[in-house]
């Protein structure tokens, strides 16, 4: 099916800010998830990417191994497929993030943590006895370009068992887990293109990890 087709999870940017100023970049008043559980609905995916009356509210899990501590860092691939993730094509990446679809709707109480542990679970082929924990960071809000204004990032930072995963997703092309040192040289070299969201994050995962 034509991922444009799908019905995803949306909010009203005015009800997720409750008509007040929006922050941009990172924020750890964890109020918004509230909002969001009590508020949601969902729209089809080619109408809310243009429709900057709402935000598409998308967990973004950053994968922390036990015992190293080191992350999980991927590169996007690049295609030519026509969705709008090719604007993140060939981008470093520190989280794993997606749309949250009807079908996580009756499973839990919490939407978003259970579409976490799903997701983690089906794309990096990982059981449920790897996930060691999950916990809820912060929210991610960039409206500098059209492809994060119609996004707001939940932060998550989730510890797991195995580091030896295998992805299901074509577009996670090379990935490997790296020290924080590793990740900062990254982040101040012009030799790495770090998508928005994860350099936005980063202080954060310093502080995590």
């Amino acid at each position: 099916m034509n991922k444009m087709l799908k019905q995803i999870l949306v909010i009203k940017n005015n009800i997720l800010f409750n008509n007040a100023e929006r922050f941009n970049g990172f924020s750890n008043t964890t109020s918004y998830e509230g909002v969001i559980l009590k508020n949601y609905e969902f729209m089809v995916r080619g109408d809310a990417e243009i429709n900057f009356s709402y935000k598409q509210p998308i967990p973004y899990a950053v994968i922390v191994e036990e015992w190293t501590n080191k992350v999980f860092v991927y590169k996007r691939w690049w295609s030519t497929s026509t969705v709008w993730e090719t604007r993140l094509h060939d981008k470093i990446s520190f989280g794993i993030g997606w749309h949250i679809e009807p079908c996580d709707e009756n499973c839990s109480d919490n939407i978003l943590t259970y579409s976490l542990k799903r997701e983690i679970e089906e794309e990096l082929n990982l059981v449920e006895s790897d996930i060691v924990s999950t916990k809820l960071v912060g929210f991610i809000n960039d409206d500098s370009n059209e492809v994060w204004k119609v996004h707001f990032g939940v932060f998550y930072k989730v510890y797991v068992r195995n580091s030896i995963v295998s992805l299901n997703d074509w577009e996670l092309a090379n990935w490997e887990f790296l020290e924080v040192n590793e990740i900062e040289k990254m982040v101040n070299s012009w030799d790495y293109d770090v998508e928005t969201w994860s350099q936005i994050i980063f202080d954060e995962i310093k502080k995590i990890v």
